[in-house]
């Protein structure tokens, strides 16, 4: 299989063997060459060939550097034809090192190909180069942990953004009582460090977006367990299929209807399942909306009691008006 174009090898009268080897390599493994020797018959213009059909078909230019090329005459005008045309995206000039010697100005830009102790393995370089061939190791997945992350939201970072997220995922809207997520298990399935979950879990924690648990022995952990609060559902609420800011209103216009009611009631009159009703009750209570009686053994709902006041009726009011 023929890779390419032509190469067009400029070489000094005085390096033919190195570039007739050079040029035999090339086409034994496929690389076409333009090489003066098989192109410049008996009687064809010299000049001609190697302008007008040599370098003007060929997409790369190879210069053999030595002592004896930096004084040939040809070897200049040929290099000065591929500058302009390396200049105009034509034609890559592949400078290739047969001996030390002084690299002419037009070409210390370019990297160059040495060939001085492995002629085979420059072959092989500069039929890579030719082909597009890269030593650069194929890109691999993006690790877990970066696919996981989100863009930040809630004025929160982004790893807390996302273990917020986690924890909303792994809540069950409508059960009554949010679930606690072990520490390490929100690390090994997110894929952050524990210095990285434990920085993200007191960030949202700060904000009351997030409660944790305590105990013994959670080293590297900060903490034990983590839950999600109601808060965090108002934050995040772009992520839900329901709105928490109106269940609130919801739940406060039934408060105000009803004056005085229990979570069987409330859940009765509103069509909330109880974690949501308890949510919304929970932001009601934080937020002076109502008096809410607080006491054990009332089971699916959080509250005993809830009672309205006149921040409740008024506003219910406003909400009406909105």
């Amino acid at each position: 299989m023929i890779l390419g174009k032509k190469l067009f090898i400029s070489h000094s009268h005085k390096d033919r063997d190195f570039a007739d080897r050079l040029a035999s390599e090339l086409m034994n493994q496929g690389q076409d060459v333009w090489f003066d020797k098989w192109e410049i018959q008996p009687g064809d213009s010299i000049v001609s060939k190697i302008f007008e059909e040599g370098l003007a078909n060929a997409s790369a230019f190879a210069i053999v550097l030595s002592k004896e090329s930096a004084l040939s005459k040809w070897v200049r005008e040929e290099l000065n034809f591929a500058t302009i045309s390396r200049i105009q995206d034509l034609t890559r000039v592949i400078p290739i090192l047969k001996e030390k010697v002084e690299i002419p100005p037009a070409l210390r830009t370019l990297h160059w190909i040495d060939m001085r102790n492995d002629f085979e393995g420059g072959v092989r370089e500069i039929l890579n180069v030719l082909a597009g061939v890269s030593d650069k190791p194929q890109l691999g997945e993006t690790p877990a942990y970066l696919q996981n992350i989100i863009e930040p939201v809630a004025g929160l970072s982004r790893i807390a953004s996302t273990v917020g997220l986690y924890l909303l995922k792994e809540t069950d809207v409508d059960k009554p009582f949010l679930q606690n997520i072990r520490n390490n298990d929100l690390a090994t399935t997110l894929g952050f460090t524990p210095a990285e979950v434990n920085d993200a879990v007191d960030e949202l924690e700060s904000q009351g977006l997030a409660e944790t648990i305590d105990h013994m022995g959670t080293h590297p952990f900060d903490f034990g367990f983590v839950k999600a609060t109601y808060l965090l559902f108002h934050a995040l609420s772009d992520f839900l299929t329901y709105s928490p800011r109106d269940d609130v209103k919801v739940v406060r216009s039934a408060v105000a209807a009803l004056e005085n009611t229990d979570g069987s009631k409330l859940q009765q009159h509103t069509q909330l399942t109880p974690g949501r009703l308890n949510r919304a009750v929970d932001y009601i209570k934080d937020h002076g909306y109502a008096n809410v009686l607080l006491a054990s053994g009332t089971a699916p709902y959080k509250f005993l009691e809830v009672t309205a006041t006149r921040a409740t009726r008024q506003a219910s009011l406003e909400s009406l008006v909105v």
